[in-house]
C-alpha cells in the first residue's frame, strides 16, 4: 500500500513524534510511506534519519498514493484536492486546538477519526461532520524506548521532558525537588529539543512531564510523574494509570489538585518498583507495532471516496487560509510565552 501522512508543521513535538513512529511502523510492514508538510522544523532530520521520505519542503503534495494519515485540516484538503479519491485516517491529538479538527466541509475525504485518549475522542464525537470516531492508544516504539538499568532504591535525579514549562510551576517543582533532595533536569523548550531523549532518560530516575514524554519514560523503566503547564496527575501506577490514560496523560483528569505541598510529598513516595511496572503497562498497550497494525486494518476497510459529481470547492486555497491561521495561532503562543518569560525576568 502507497500511503502518504501528513501534518501541518514537522517539528519536534508530540503529534510529530507520533507521525514518525507510524511511519516506521508501516516501513517495516513493507508499505511505500512518504511524509509530507508544508513547513519543515526539527522533525524531518528525525524521520530521515529512521530512513523515511520526507517530500522537499515546497513541493505539491503527491497525487498516486492509496490512503492518508492526516493530521490536521489544511493537509487534508491538500491531498483531498491532490487524490479525491483516496480515503484518509485523521489522527486527532487535541481538543482545544482547533487547527488539529478534522475537516468539517462537506464532502472531504476523512472515513474515520481517530483519538488517542477519551478526552479527545469526545470532542471528535461532538463535531458537526458525522464521522466514525475509533479509540486507539497512543504507540511507542518499545524496541527503541527500552530500560537501560534498574532503578536504584532512592531518587536522585528527575527530568522535566517538556516543551511548555510555565514559571510558576517550574518553581514549585524546583522547589519540591530540592525539598526530596533529587537535582532536576530539563530538555525541551527554551532547554532545547532533541531527536531522541532516551539518553536522557536513561540519565535519570524519574520523568516528569505530560503526553508521550510520560510514556517514553515508561517505556524505558523509569518512574512517571504527570505534572505540568495544565496541572498534574501524580505518579503512573498501576491503579492510576486507567484513569491517566484515558485522559491522555494530560494532567486534566481532575482527579487530584497538585499543590506545591502535595508535590513535594509526593517525590518522597519514590520506588524503585515503579520502573518494571511502568514497563510493563507500556509494553502490554502502547506497542507501536501494534497501533501501525490497526491503522492498517481502518485503511482496509474504508472505500475509495466516489468521485464527486460536481467540481471540487477551492481546496488549496482552503488549506491556505487554514496555514495562515496556523501560523497565527503559532506566532501567538510564542509570543504568550516570551511575554511570560520577560515578565518573570
Amino acid at each position: 500500500m502507497k500511503l502518504v501522512l501528513a501534518t501541518n508543521h514537522l517539528g519536534l513535538g508530540g503529534s510529530e513524534s507520533y507521525l514518525i513512529t507510524v511511519a516506521e511502523q508501516f516501513d517495516r510492514l513493507g508499505h511505500e510511506v512518504a511524509i509530507y508538510s508544508p513547513e519543515h522544523a526539527g522533525g524531518v532530520a528525525a524521520a530521515r534519519e529512521r530512513g523515511i521520505e520526507v517530500i522537499p519542503e515546497g513541493e505539491e503534495p503527491p497525487a498516486d498514493f492509496d490512503a492518508a494519515l492526516v493530521q490536521d485540516a489544511g493537509v487534508s484538503y491538500e491531498l483531498r484536492e491532490a487524490n479525491p479519491t483516496a480515503p484518509q485516517v485523521f489522527v486527532a491529538h487535541s481538543e482545544s486546538f482547533d487547527l488539529q479538527a478534522p475537516p468539517q466541509l462537506a464532502g472531504a475525504s476523512v472515513g474515520v477519526v481517530v483519538a488517542l485518549n477519551d478526552r479527545v475522542a469526545d470532542r471528535a464525537r461532538s463535531y458537526a461532520a458525522a464521522t466514525e470516531v475509533v479509540r486507539l492508544r497512543q504507540p511507542i516504539d518499545t524496541e527503541r524506548f527500552t530500560p537501560a538499568a534498574p532503578l536504584p532504591d532512592v531518587a536522585r535525579r528527575a527530568l522535566l521532558l517538556s516543551n511548555t514549562p510555565h514559571a510558576d510551576r517550574m518553581r514549585a517543582l524546583e522547589a519540591a525537588c530540592a525539598e526530596a533532595g533529587i537535582e532536576l533536569l530539563r530538555l525541551g523548550g527554551r532547554e532545547g529539543q532533541t531527536t531522541d531523549p532516551r539518553q536522557a532518560i536513561a540519565g535519570v530516575e524519574i520523568v516528569i512531564g505530560y503526553g508521550r514524554s510520560i510514556l517514553e519514560g515508561m517505556a524505558c523503566g523509569r518512574a512517571a510523574y504527570v505534572y505540568d503547564w495544565h496541572g498534574g496527575d501524580g505518579w503512573v501506577t498501576a491503579d492510576s494509570y486507567a484513569a491517566i490514560e484515558a485522559d491522555g496523560f494530560g494532567g486534566r483528569s481532575g482527579r487530584m489538585t497538585i499543590t506545591p505541598e502535595r508535590l513535594a510529598a509526593d517525590l518522597r513516595l519514590y520506588a524503585p518498583e515503579m520502573g518494571p511496572v511502568n514497563h510493563d503497562l507500556v509494553m502490554a498497550r502502547h506497542r507501536a507495532n501494534v497501533h501501525a497494525q490497526q491503522l492498517l486494518e481502518l485503511f482496509r476497510r474504508l472505500a475509495p471516496v466516489p468521485v464527486p459529481a460536481s467540481p471540487l470547492p477551492p481546496l488549496q486555497e482552503i488549506a491556505r487560509l487554514v496555514r495562515l491561521e496556523w501560523r497565527a495561532r503559532a506566532d501567538v503562543h510564542a509570543l504568550t510565552a516570551e511575554n511570560a518569560h520577560l515578565h518573570h525576568r
